[in-house]
C-alpha cells in the first residue's frame, strides 16, 4: 500500500507547462469560431432545403444563401487545418510533462474537435445533396425556358413583342446559366475537400483511441486513491475506537486498584 501511494504521489505532481496552456487556449478559441460558422451553415442548409421543396431554386435570395454557405464552409476548413496542427502539437508533448488535469483536458479538447468535425461532415453531405438537387432542377427549368424561347422566336406575327422579351430573357438566361456553372464548381471544390476532411476525422479518431487508455488509467488511479483513502479512514476509525476502549479499561483497573488501596490503608490503620 505505501508503494502504491508513493506511485500515485508521483503521478499527481503538478506540472507547469505554459506551452500546453497556450496551444490549448488557441484550440478553444478557434473551435468556438468554427462551431459558430457550423451553426450558421446548418441554418442556411435548412433554408435551402425549404426553398428547394417549394420549387424556389432560381431566386437571387437562394443564390445569395448558397454563396454564404460556401463561404462558411471555406472558413471552417481553414480553421480546422489550424486546429488539427495544434491538436498534433499538444499530443506531441510527453505525458511526463503534463499533470493529470492537463492530460484529461487534452483528451477532452481532442474529442470536442472530433465531434465538431463529424458535424461538419454531415453538414457538407446535406449541402451537397440539396445543392445537386437544386442544380438539376435549375438545368431542367432552363432547358424548358430555352425551348419556349425558340418556339416564341418562330412566331413571325409577334416578332416585335418577342424581340422585346428576348432582351430580358437572354439576360436572365445567362444569369441562370452562370449560377448553374458556379454551383457545379462549388460542389466540385467541396467534394475535393471531403477526402482531406475524412483523413482529419480518422486521424482524430486514432488520437482519441490512444488517449482513451491513458485517461482510463488516470481515472482508475483516481478511483484507487479514493478507495485506499476510504479504507485508510476506516482502519483509523477502528484504531481510535480500540484505543478508546483500551483507555476505558485502564481507567477501570486504576479505579479498582485505588479502591483496594484505600481499603487496605483503612484496615491497617484502624
Amino acid at each position: 500500500m505505501p508503494a502504491s501511494g508513493e506511485n500515485i504521489g508521483e503521478n499527481t505532481r503538478f506540472s507547469d507547462n505554459p506551452q500546453f496552456e497556450e496551444w490549448a487556449g488557441q484550440i478553444m478559441t478557434k473551435l468556438f469560431k468554427m462551431n459558430g460558422h457550423l451553426s450558421t451553415l446548418q441554418q442556411f442548409i435548412k433554408t435551402l432545403q425549404k426553398n428547394q421543396e417549394q420549387g424556389n431554386t432560381r431566386s437571387k435570395m437562394v443564390a445569395n444563401i448558397d454563396k454564404k454557405s460556401v463561404f462558411h464552409m471555406e472558413e471552417m476548413s481553414k480553421l480546422l487545418k489550424l486546429i488539427n496542427e495544434l491538436i498534433h502539437k499538444i499530443n506531441g508533448i510527453e505525458e511526463a510533462a503534463l499533470d493529470k488535469a492537463q492530460l484529461i483536458s487534452r483528451d477532452k479538447l481532442t474529442r470536442d474537435v472530433k465531434y465538431s468535425v463529424q458535424e461538419f461532415q454531415e453538414a457538407q453531405k446535406e449541402y451537397m445533396q440539396v445543392s445537386k438537387t437544386m442544380n438539376e432542377e435549375a438545368k431542367a427549368a432552363l432547358a424548358e425556358d430555352e425551348q419556349t424561347r425558340q418556339e416564341s422566336a418562330s412566331l413571325v406575327p409577334k416578332q416585335q413583342v418577342v424581340i422585346e422579351r428576348e432582351a430580358i430573357n437572354n439576360e436572365e438566361f445567362a444569369y441562370q446559366q452562370s449560377l448553374i456553372q458556379q454551383r457545379e464548381e462549388e460542389i466540385s471544390h467541396i467534394e475535393s475537400g471531403v477526402v482531406e476532411l475524412n483523413e482529419i476525422f480518422r486521424d482524430l479518431g486514432n488520437i482519441v483511441q490512444q488517449q482513451g487508455h491513458l485517461v482510463d488509467n488516470i481515472e482508475s488511479n483516481i478511483y484507487s486513491v479514493a478507495t485506499n483513502t476510504q479504507s485508510g479512514a476506516r482502519e483509523l476509525t477502528k484504531a481510535m475506537r480500540t484505543q478508546r476502549n483500551s483507555n476505558r479499561w485502564c481507567l477501570r483497573i486504576l479505579l479498582v486498584v485505588s479502591v483496594l488501596l484505600v481499603m487496605f490503608i483503612l484496615v491497617v490503620f484502624s
